[in-house]
This record gives structure tokens, C-alpha cells and sequence, in this order.
């Protein structure tokens, strides 16, 4: 008694000592009265209760007798452990390590580490339980340790801080060393800490910062007993505890007020009421909370910020006023200062700034940045600083970021995700989140990019098991630190790597346009680099562009764009007017700063270095890098680099690629090619108007329906749709190539069996030509890879089917192409005979093919034959059958349970995990330590398994070039397979045109129809068609309104392109000599993005065709200048008509309403009026469209019939008679008019002639060398050809001609 007095007088000084702050008759009479109660309180283990001394201080020997179910911790750690110890020098006992798994969570529990009283009666008989002193105490229950894959779900972390924190008492002295409140046998009271600069426990933070990192379990998920890990020595003890305090914690945390005064009550009415489960529910509840400090555990400066929430005072009583009150009291306080401490969010976003400290509106505000003060660094919790360190340069990117077997969206984010798409909102004021599954990431992937958002991907590149090896703690998650993640790829609308995120086959571009500083002659110059991630495709060109940026459009208006790079401010106001009126409204346009990230030239060629120069370090700064070699680029980029525009265009691209973590992955394809629509003039053109107007690839309502690639592209192959597309907007315009194509499209019409059986093959190959790049850059999934080389594997035996199918072809165009596939079948086949595949695609070697792996395989193999040797002994021991114990695995974190009969009575020191009404499952201690050697021999086989998949990956790579030839060969053979069906398609009457040399275009097409309408039982009526060669060049095409004029010219260019693809044509016979190029003028409309009249489009268009057309190519001119007044337009009109027919000597339709057109040019030789037949009922006032509605008929228009057309839209008929009678009026005064110029005895168009011809005639005689000599002469006597025949209608009519001085000779002119 002596000593226990002794003891406690001791205790009592110590404790006045310690609540300095507070009068000593305060403290004093605070600390006495639970002193008696220390007497009684049970141990709860038999060899700790014979060896405790009454004070309630477990003895030195019985600390040291308990051994470790870990392995030691690092060196640093033990250190840290043994100051503590030495720090504590009022106690006795010595604390086990913080890294065993039983202790490093319950470390974390400052107080709470008594049981109550009521169970004083129970506590015997867990001391009978125990057979021996032998058993070691129950190690750490945690059943989350157990994790292969992820490191979430919390629920059972409470219950095993209570049962841990009841093993273990804690002295004052003790947490008087760690500067953290505790919990004594003889006290209630927490033990706060004034302290700021005393060291807190290691394992403390660790725990801490371990809850920081798990997964948020959602609310559905409670605690429940059967799932939650007992003691065998302590079941019935957990069993017999007070229900109501086991549940309070979740009322704690949402209704901190009402359940805080339950709480009060119950502690005074029994003082030693159990307190660890409250503190330990808190401590993982709040953990819920990110961004808040456990509640059992503070950060180390908390104390020097104990009266601030971010720079704000904090509200509420300092801790120093707060330790005359009870724990419960205090618990009320500290859960209403968090909770106004949550209620005020993170400073930097109260007010928004980018990098630069502009906030939103300024001018030079960057949405993609967000400014984070370094005051704020210093409260972030570990996860927290992780996530704000990628956040802070993504502010405009949704970022999933991995968490276990989730990907959750905070912040901002969440708010998108609750808002878009109804995801269920933890909402807080600091990080409030939504999470999806893993296996749904590329689904809500697909729905943010569709919507326009950046999507970013926050992997864990190691899970907890692996962060434990490589902090060199066994325990799950142990450790200050977190799990790795890192940003994997940030994807936009133009920039999807993955082919399942995409909505269809065809390509999908990103592209980066430089203007250059200095126009050229002409006009402006760009530079523009094109990119199809999916395919890892770049294009580079460089061009000078005229001053209305057609080829610009050109470009933009033949890709499928879905964003858009530029310089910011780098463009002219013309050129942002070509882009808001060309780009969809669904693509992105992102602005680059100047120098810094869309780089100059010269820094380009530094960045190039980088990225293909494997001696460089891929982390060092472009600025200290020399420029590339040249040597060491691929191809494409090397013949532009001394094209300063392009340059610069890649270099905007590859650096906003590097922000998206993608730059490397897609240049390791080195598939960089020179952007050439024309091909050296072996393609026909088709300028951006002429892809509208014709329908080729959308109609008006940018759909595809009823356009030439919805009728044309039948391809089976993903990767023959997108060629198809290239073929669609660039036909042929060589005659050899064209017959070629023509070829073999008869011998697939003749051969139908051809088709079916390629039908066959081609439908099962995956998308091989997006599967390479991933491949490439090593980011390949693994059944994607497989199905690959099984693809790859088939080619060898479907070339030889289909070579035997085109046996009796006519001619060997197909032949070549089948023999012109490589043998990749023997490739893939090596590869695939490294491994070994399971169902679902992925893969793993064979035995004797990696070395690592066999020795992971090795090290699992024995780790089973050691549990399995266990589980023997086990059965022996409970003297149960093997249906009665046996294993038991809960996915892949719970594994190897020990299950028996719930009535087994099972060694004390055996751990209850979970159960059922019949079973129960137990991990022992050994079990304990073989699971985690497994899981981590598993780990490391995981290891070795990524390794191996990327040494398959580089000697696949090796080869791609290869299987890329292979597939660019089946795209071909699929696309004319595609010609082939269209034909069929497109019904009959149809024909295989007819290619001859000539050297001018030439057009002949008998019934032809519009291959669009044609198949769909539709009573067209079909015209014939002939420009060129015997025939007029220029057709001036008058007639009623709808009757069909703009369709008859549609008609024949589409039928041009078709029969320059290698298609047959919906026609009776056709007969054609190439076109170079297609140019039409249609419709009118102003763009008003543009700033451009109606008008003003017209006469754009019309120098467009002036300026690049030649006498190969086809021309739409449809009511040119009906956008001003009436003379000036027919002035232009005739203008504009007198230099095609006089000097570019084009194919042309002219669609006009005035008819005086007409009259002027009737005695033109080579221009032919014709008209669309229209009948008429002046009764009714009505156009009548009969069976000869469309037809085209040779002569003028007598009317446009514009007043019967109004009166069938609805105008009133008192309106279009008087109408009527005023374009009567206006069609008289026009004949007279006529019939007075007539009376000229030299047209002026006439003089015109005389006048440029007499200018050719001064001009020298053009050098041998000149290229365009040729072209030059056939033009000048194409000219004295139209004078000839001028001069003669004139002699026919009797005028003066013969008086007029004798032409020059041919010779004198050319």
C-alpha cells in the first residue's frame, strides 16, 4: 500500500507540473477523484495482469515478453522511437514499435485506452482463455493491410483502435513525451498539449496521414460486427460492451451538437465509461473530411496555429481554457471549431487567379492555371498537396483521380460531375467530391469530352502494398507517406488516345496554325501541323495563301476538327474570321502564349531534340539544349526544317502535348508525313466551297445524310473508312491511275465471292492502326495487345483465300496488292509464343521466358505449400474435417480467412475478421504474417509482369512498320471493295466512264442521273450532258425557278468526282478526259463572322475561280451578282463570263436570270445557251411540274416565271399580277435595248478580244525552259480561235467585217 501511495502522490505532482497553466486547487481537485478506480480496473491479458502493478503500469518484463508480427523497422525509425522513450522518464513500461501493424494505429489514439467498468466482470474469463503465456497478444486486426490493389474502405478502423488501445495502457508519462494527450488508468480527462515545438509520435502521423489517403466508404457501408476483426481472447468481452456508444460516432459526425450532450450524460453518470471507440470512430470519420486532422492526432505546428483557420482567427476557446473540463465537453468544442473551420473554404479560390495573379475577365487571364499562395502549402494534408500540385496547372481540366477501386473528382470538379451528370455529392465546403468506379472511367470519360471538358487521369502508379515495400513497412498503407499518383494523360475532344472513347472510325484532328509575321506576295502564309491522336499521325505543310484564305479553308473544311491551336494574338482579324466561320461550333480553339509555349522555330528544333535524341535527359529544360540533329528526326519533319511557319506550328503542337502528358507517347510512332492534298497535281481538287456545295462530306444541316461519302464509303475496316475519306476528298486526276482503280472495281463487281470472303476477314480485325501507337508508347492495354497478334496471326491464311478468290480476275490489280502484304503472320507468332493467354485477353510468359517472373511464381508457390501446411496443423489442433476449416478469400485484399463452425473455440490469440451466422473466419498470427508475405510476393510478381509486357512491347515495336505496310494494304483492297459496292449500289442505268487523253477537260454523260437519288427509287429524270472536246465549253444555263438548274450542274461535277474515285457513274454511257480541279459559286449568303456582304462572297468566289482555274477544270457559276443592283450585277456578270469563255477557256455552267447573258454570248462559238423545260398554266397561275420537269432543252428561257412561283408560295394574287405586269414592262424596254446594241456593227466583247490579243502579241516569246510555254500557246490560240469565229458570224450577218484588217498569223502570236 505504501508503494501504491507513493505512486500516486508521484502521479499527483506530475500532473499539477503538468497543467501548469491551471491553479493548482483547480488541477488538483480535477485529477483526484478517479484515483480509487484505478484499483479496479482488469487487465486484459493473464500475462499482463500478473505482472501490472496496481497503479495501472504495465511492468517492463511483461512489455518485453510480447513479441513482433512484423519485421523490424528502418533504423531511422527506431531511433526516433528510442528518444521518445528516453523522453519518458516517469514511465516504466516500454511501448512496442510503431511499425507493428497492432500499434502503429493505435499510436495515433491518445487517450481511450481503458475498458469499462461493467466488463470487469468478464475480464476473468478472457484471462481463462488464454492457454498459455506463450500466445503472442493479438496482433492489429486490420483487415485493410491486407490490400493488393487499392487502399480504401475505412469502416473497420475504429473497432480496432478500441481493441488495441484496450491491450495497452497509457501513462501520462507517456503522452507527456510525445506531446500528444493521453489517457491514464486513473483519469478520464483528456491531457491537452501546450507545447508546440515537442516532437509528436512517428506512428502517430503516419496513421494520420494514412487516413488522409483512404478511400471515402460511402454512407450505406456502416460498421457491422460481422464484418469487423475481433480477438478470440476478447470476443465475448466486445459482445457484452454498451450497444449505444459503438454506434454513436456516426451521429457524432453528422449532428455534432445533439449527440455531443448524450455523450456528456453518459460519461457523468459512469465515469469509466469506454472512450476509445468514440476517439478512433472520430479519428476515421473525419478522415472523410479531407483537408481536417484526425481527431486523435494533430499536426506538429498545431499549437502555434491553434487560433487560426487559414489566416483567420479560429473561433472558440484556446485548448490552454479548455482543461478543466471533461473529455466529452472538450470533444463538443473541438467538433464545432471544425466545423466552422470547414465551413470557410480554401482562401486562393475565394479570389480566383491564374499563375500570373490575373483573375477572371482580365485580359491576359489563363483558365488552365490557378494561383496557390505558399502560406497555403503549409495546411494542406498530405493528399491534399498531391492533388493541388496537378490541380494547380490544370484548374480547366476535370481530373479523376485514383483512389483504390475509384476515380473521384474534387472541388470544382465534383461540382461538374453533380451538375452534368446527377453524381451523388459529398458536399463540403473544403474538397467536396464524387466518385465513379474504376471500370466506368472510360464511359464518363467519353461524356465529359462530348461535352467539351478537358479530362484528366490521376493513376496510382503503386498500390499499398507496394508503397509499404518501399517504405519498408508491412503494415497496410503504414508510414508518413502516401501512395504515388501521378497524371497519366490529360485528354481533349482532339486529343483521344483510346479508340474506345471515340464515337466512330474516321479521324479526328487537332490542329496548329501559324501565321506568319510578314505576308508573302500573294497573300499571308501559314504554317499547319495536323493530328490524329488516335492514329499518332502529324502532318506538316507550309503554303501562301491569296488574301481570302482559300486553301486555309480548304484545309480546315476537309478535316473532321475537334480543336484548334494558335498563337495568341498571332493571327490577322481575317484570318480569325476564316476560323470562327469554318471550325464546328463543337470544336475547341485554345490559345498558346507566344515564345512560351507555341515556340519559335529555333526552339522547336531544341524541343526536337528532346523527344528523339535518346542521349539527351527527357527532363532537362529545352533551353539548355543545342538544336536536333537532323539526322535523328523522321523524315517528314526533317524536309521542313527550314520551313519557319511549319516549325513553329509543330512546335505549338508538341508543346501543348507535353501539357498534356502525351507529347512522348505519340511521337514515339516517328509518323510524321507532309500534308500534300494536291500530290504534285495528281489529285483533283476540291476547294472548301466545292465540298459544300456538292455534299461530299455533309449536307446543310452538317449531317451526312443523302452526302457522297454516306452513299460511297462502305468499307468494313476501321482503318479502310478513314482512308476512304482521303480517297473521297481528293480524286484522282491521272488516267492510268483512274483506269487501275476501274479495274479492279469490275473484277470485284464480276467476282462477288471476292467481297464476301475479304467481308469475312476484315470485320473480325480489330483497329489495328490505332492499337500501334499505344503499343508504341508502351501504354497498350493487354487484351488489345493480344487481340492484335491473333489479327496479325490470320493474315497468312486469309492472303491465300483471297489470292485463290482472285484467280480468274482480268486483270492483276488485286493480285499485286495481296502480294504486296508482308508476312506478319510468322512475326506474331513468335511474339505470341512468349506467352501464355487467359480468357479475357491478358497474358503472362511462359515458364523459362522471364526470369523475374519465374521467381515471383516461385516465392507465391511457397508461401501457399507454408499456409497450406498451417491450415493442416489447424485442423489437427481443432480437431475439425477440411469442409469445416478450410479457406476462405473475399475478393483479392481479404484472403486466406481461416473459417470455422461458429460453436469452434479457437486460440485466444486468433483474430476474428468476419463471419456469418454459421462460420466464423480467423486470421492466426502466423496466418497473419504468410498473407502479407504473399500479397507482397504477389506485388512483386505484378512487378515483373508490367516489365515483361514491356519488353513484348519493344520487340513488337521493332516490327510495327511492318504490320502498319501489312494494314495499309487490306485499307486499299477494302476501299476499292467499297468502290465496288457503290457501283452496285447506285442501280442501273450505270457504266464504267470511258478516260481519254485530251488536252482540255472534256464531259459526256448520256441519261446521267445524281448517284445520291438515283438508288432510292426516285423518278429522276435523267439529262444528257456534254462540255468540251467537239462540244461547247461553256453551257449558259437559263430557266424557271425550281426547275432545276442548280441540280443539273451538281449532277454532272458529281459525276465527275465519281469517275475519278475508279466508280462507275448513273449513267447510260459517259466519256471524260480528267479535271484538275472542281471551283463552284453557289447559293447566297453573307458571313457575317467574316464580316462579309452577300456580295462580297460573291465576287470572292468569283476571283477564286478567275485566278485558279485553268482550261482542265469544271466550273459552277450560279447567279453571279444578283447581290447588287441589277446593273452592276449584270455587268459583272458578263464581265466575269467574257474572261472564262475568252481566256481561262474553262468547262463551265453559267446559272443565270438574265437572259440578256444569253442573247450577248449566242454568237460565241464553244458557248451554248441551254434552258430547263418548264410548263406553264396562266389560268391558274401556276409552274406545272409535269414528266419533263428537269429536263434539260437547247435555247433561251422565255421567263424565270417568278411570279407564278410566288403565287405558289402563298403571295397574294393581287400582288403577283401587279408584279406580272411590271416585269412585262422590264422584259419589253430589255428586248429594245437589246435590238439597239445589236445595230453595232463590232460587238465590244469583240473589241475586247482585239485588244488583249494585240497585248500577247507584244509580249516576248516565252523562254524553252519555261514550264507553262506550253500552256501559254494553247491559250493564245484557243483566243484567236474564239476571234475567228467571232469575225465569221459577223460576215454571215452581213456586216462590215470583211473590211477589217487581216488577223495576225499563229506564228506572230505565239
Amino acid at each position: 500500500m505504501a508503494a501504491g501511495k507513493a505512486s500516486n502522490g508521484t502521479k499527483q505532482s506530475s500532473l499539477l507540473g503538468f497543467f501548469s497553466k491551471v491553479p493548482a486547487a483547480q488541477s488538483s481537485s480535477k485529477a483526484s477523484p478517479p484515483h480509487p478506480k484505478a484499483a479496479t480496473q482488469p487487465s486484459t491479458q493473464s500475462s499482463v495482469q500478473k505482472g501490472k502493478p496496481k497503479d495501472g503500469t504495465p511492468s517492463l518484463k511483461s512489455a518485453k515478453s510480447q513479441p513482433l508480427e512484423t519485421p523490424p523497422p528502418s533504423e531511422s525509425r527506431s531511433s526516433t522511437r528510442r528518444d521518445t522513450a528516453t523522453g519518458s522518464s516517469s514511465s516504466k513500461a516500454i511501448r512496442p514499435p510503431s511499425s507493428s501493424p497492432t500499434y502503429q494505429r493505435s499510436s495515433s489514439l491518445s487517450t481511450d485506452s481503458l475498458l469499462p467498468t461493467t466488463q470487469a466482470d468478464s475480464a476473468p474469463k478472457a484471462t481463462k482463455s488464454s492457454d498459455s503465456d506463450e500466445l503472442t497478444p493479438p496482433p492489429s486486426s486490420d483487415g485493410d493491410h491486407m490490400d493488393v490493389d487499392d487502399d480504401e474502405e475505412e469502416t473497420e478502423q475504429p473497432l480496432f483502435r478500441r481493441r488495441a488501445a484496450a491491450k495497452r495502457p497509457v501513462t501520462y508519462a507517456e503522452s507527456d513525451s510525445d506531446g500528444a494527450a493521453a489517457m491514464d488508468s486513473d483519469s478520464e480527462d483528456e491531457v491537452p498539449s501546450f507545447s508546440k515545438g515537442r516532437k509528436r509520435n512517428a506512428a502517430k502521423r503516419a496513421r494520420k496521414t494514412r487516413d488522409e489517403d483512404d478511400f471515402v466508404v460511402p454512407d450505406d457501408q456502416d460498421d457491422d460486427d460481422d464484418m469487423l476483426p475481433l480477438d478470440a481472447g476478447n470476443a465475448s468481452e466486445e459482445d457484452e460492451g454498451p450497444a449505444a456508444d459503438e454506434d454513436s460516432d456516426a451521429d457524432d459526425f453528422g449532428k455534432p451538437s445533439k449527440r455531443s450532450k448524450t455523450s456528456v450524460g453518459k460519461k457523468r453518470a459512469s465515469p469509466v465509461a469506454p472512450s476509445s471507440r468514440v476517439a478512433g470512430s472520430n479519428s476515421a470519420l473525419n478522415s472523410f473530411k479531407m483537408g481536417n486532422n484526425a481527431s486523435g492526432s494533430s499536426s506538429p505546428n498545431s499549437a502555434h496555429r491553434a487560433g487560426l483557420i487559414n489566416g483567420v482567427a479560429r473561433p472558440g476557446p484556446s485548448s490552454a481554457s479548455l482543461s478543466h473540463l471533461t473529455k466529452a465537453e472538450r470533444r463538443v468544442i473541438e467538433e464545432k471549431r471544425k466545423k466552422a473551420e470547414n465551413e470557410q473554404a480554401y482562401s486562393f479560390l475565394v479570389d480566383l487567379r491564374d499563375k500570373d495573379g490575373n483573375r477572371p475577365g482580365d485580359v491576359e487571364y489563363d483558365s488552365r492555371t490557378v494561383y496557390i499562395p505558399k502560406s497555403a502549402w503549409k495546411d494542406f494534408t498530405p493528399f491534399e498537396e498531391q492533388f493541388w500540385r496537378i490541380k494547380q496547372n490544370h484548374w480547366d481540366t476535370v481530373l479523376f483521380f485514383q483512389k483504390g477501386k475509384f476515380y473521384e473528382l474534387y472541388e470544382e470538379d465534383a461540382l461538374i460531375g453533380h451538375r452534368e451528370f446527377d453524381l451523388k455529392l459529398t458536399d463540403r465546403v473544403k474538397m467536396k467530391m464524387v466518385g465513379v468506379p474504376e471500370a466506368s472511367f472510360d464511359i464518363f470519360a467519353a461524356k465529359f469530352l462530348a461535352l467539351g471538358y478537358k479530362v484528366g487521369r490521376v493513376d496510382q502508379t503503386e498500390t499499398a502494398v507496394a508503397k509499404g515495400m518501399r517504405v519498408g513497412e508491412r503494415s497496410r498503407g503504414g508510414g508518413s507517406e502516401i501512395v504515388n499518383r501521378e497524371l497519366r494523360h490529360v485528354l481533349t475532344s482532339g486529343t483521344i488516345v483510346d479508340a474506345a472513347s471515340l464515337p466512330d472510325d474516321l479521324n479526328s484532328y487537332c490542329v496548329s496554325i501559324k501565321e506568319a509575321a510578314t505576308a508573302g506576295r500573294n497573300g499571308p502564309i501559314f504554317g499547319v501541323c495536323t493530328l490524329d491522336a488516335a492514329t499518332a499521325e502529324f502532318n506538316l505543310t507550309e503554303f501562301e495563301d491569296d488574301e481570302s484564305r482559300t486553301r486555309l479553308e480548304t484545309l480546315l473544311r476537309s478535316l473532321r476538327l475537334k480543336e484548334v491551336l494558335h498563337e495568341k494574338a498571332g493571327l490577322t482579324a481575317p484570318t480569325l474570321r476564316v476560323l470562327r466561320s469554318t471550325v464546328p461550333s463543337t470544336a475547341q480553339i485554345t490559345m498558346l502564349k507566344p515564345g512560351v509555349e507555341f515556340l519559335e522555330p529555333e526552339t522547336t528544333l531544341r524541343k526536337l531534340n528532346a523527344l528523339f535524341n535518346p542521349e539527351v535527359d527527357a527532363e532537362a529544360r529545352v533551353e539548355s539544349l543545342d538544336p536536333v540533329d537532323p539526322s535523328l528526326l523522321p523524315e517528314g519533319i526533317a524536309t521542313m526544317v527550314d520551313r519557319p511557319c511549319a516549325m513553329s506550328a509543330l512546335g505549338g503542337m508538341l508543346c501543348y502535348l507535353a501539357q498534356l502528358n502525351l507529347d512522348r507517347d505519340l511521337c514515339s510512332s516517328r509518323n510524321f508525313n507532309i500534308f500534300d492534298p494536291l500530290r504534285q497535281d495528281k489529285c483533283l481538287v476540291l476547294d472548301a466551297q466545292s465540298l459544300t456545295h456538292l455534299n461530299v462530306l455533309q449536307n446543310d444541316e452538317g449531317t451526312d445524310e443523302g452526302t457522297l461519302h454516306r452513299l460511297l464509303n462502305r468499307c468494313v475496316t476501321p482503318f479502310g473508312k478513314r482512308l476512304f475519306k482521303i480517297w473521297l476528298v481528293a480524286p484522282l486526276a491521272t488516267a492510268d491511275a483512274i483506269r487501275a482503280r476501274q479495274d479492279a472495281v469490275e473484277d470485284l463487281l464480276r467476282n462477288p465471292c471476292f467481297g464476301d470472303e475479304f467481308e469475312t476477314f476484315g470485320k473480325a480485325l480489330p483497329d489495328i492502326e490505332r492499337i500501334v501507337p499505344r503499343v508504341r508508347a508502351g501504354k497498350c492495354r493487354p487484351r488489345d495487345f493480344t487481340a492484335v497478334l491473333k489479327a496479325l496471326a490470320r493474315f497468312e491464311k486469309a492472303v491465300r483465300q483471297l489470292r485463290s478468290q482472285c484467280e480468274g480476275f482480268e486483270t492483276g490489280v488485286i493480285g499485286a496488292l495481296l502480294d504486296s502484304i508482308p508476312p506478319v503472320a510468322p512475326i506474331a507468332g513468335d511474339l505470341q509464343s512468349s506467352f501464355k493467354m487467359t480468357e479475357d485477353g491478358s497474358f503472362t510468359p511462359i515458364e523459362g521466358a522471364f526470369e523475374p517472373f519465374d521467381r515471383a511464381e516461385a516465392a507465391i508457390a511457397e508461401v501457399e505449400a507454408q499456409l497450406e501446411h498451417e491450415m493442416d496443423s489447424y485442423r489437427k489442433q481443432l480437431k475439425l474435417t477440411a469442409a469445416k476449416c478450410a479457406w476462405k478469400h473475399l475478393g483479392t485484399k481479404d484472403i486466406f480467412q481461416i473459417e470455422v463452425p461458429v460453436a469452434t473455440k479457437v486460440p485466444s490469440n486468433w483474430t476474428k475478421l468476419s463471419g456469418t451466422k454459421d462460420r466464423n473466419r480467423w486470421y492466426s498470427p502466423k496466418v497473419r504474417d504468410l498473407v502479407q508475405d504473399i500479397k507482397e510476393a504477389r506485388e512483386t510478381r505484378l512487378a515483373a509482369l508490367k516489365q515483361f509486357h514491356q519488353n513484348l512491347f519493344a520487340s513488337f515495336s521493332e516490327q510495327s512498320d511492318v504490320f502498319l505496310q501489312a494494314v495499309k494494304t487490306v485499307a486499299e483492297i477494302d476501299c476499292l471493295l467499297s468502290l465496288a459496292k457503290a457501283s452496285y449500289a447506285i442501280g442501273e442505268p450505270s457504266c464504267r466512264p470511258e478516260l481519254v487523253d485530251h488536252e482540255t477537260a472534256l464531259l459526256e454523260f448520256e441519261e446521267l442521273r445524281h448517284p445520291c437519288i438515283a438508288g432510292e427509287n426516285v423518278d429522276f429524270i435523267p439529262n444528257d450532258v456534254r462540255l468540251g472536246g467537239k462540244n461547247d465549253e461553256v453551257v449558259i444555263l437559263t430557266g424557271g425557278n425550281m426547275a432545276g438548274k442548280s441540280t443539273t450542274a451538281r449532277t454532272s461535277a458529281t459525276a465527275v468526282i465519281l469517275a475519278q474515285l475508279g466508280c462507275r457513274v448513273p449513267a447510260a454511257s459517259a466519256r471524260i478526259s480528267p479535271v484538275d480541279r472542281i471551283a463552284s459559286r453557289m447559293g447566297a449568303n453573307d458571313q457575317i463572322f467574316r464580316n462579309n456582304s452577300t456580295f462580297m462572297v460573291e465576287m470572292l468566289e468569283a476571283s477564286r475561280i478567275i485566278n485558279e482555274c485553268t482550261p482542265r477544270s469544271l466550273v459552277i457559276m450560279d447567279e453571279l451578282g444578283r447581290g447588287t443592283s441589277t446593273f452592276d450585277g449584270q455587268a459583272i456578270a458578263f464581265a466575269v463570263l467574257h474572261h472564262l469563255v475568252s481566256r481561262t477557256r474553262c468547262l463551265t455552267f453559267f446559272l443565270t436570270h438574265y437572259t440578256n447573258l444569253a442573247y450577248d454570248f449566242d454568237s460565241y462559238s464553244r458557248v451554248s445557251n441551254k434552258h430547263m423545260q418548264v410548263l406553264v398554266d396562266d389560268a391558274k397561275r401556276e409552274v406545272v411540274f409535269t414528266d419533263n420537269r428537269y429536263r434539260l432543252v437547247d435555247g433561251i428561257a422565255e421567263s424565270s416565271y417568278g411570279t407564278q412561283v410566288a403565287a405558289l408560295a402563298g403571295v397574294p394574287h393581287e400582288i403577283c399580277d401587279r408584279a406580272a405586269i411590271v416585269s412585262k414592262q422590264f422584259a419589253e424596254a430589255t428586248k429594245a435595248s437589246q435590238a439597239e446594241k445589236n445595230k453595232s456593227a463590232i460587238p465590244l466583247a469583240l473589241l475586247s478580244d482585239f485588244v488583249h490579243l494585240f497585248k500577247l502579241a507584244r509580249e516576248e516569246t516565252p523562254a524553252s525552259s519555261d514550264r507553262n510555254a506550253e500552256a501559254k500557246a494553247l491559250t493564245t490560240l484557243s483566243q484567236l480561235d474564239i476571234i475567228r469565229s467571232q469575225i465569221a458570224a459577223l460576215a454571215k450577218g452581213g456586216s462590215s467585217a470583211k473590211s477589217l484588217v487581216s488577223l495576225p498569223s499563229t506564228s506572230t502570236c505565239t
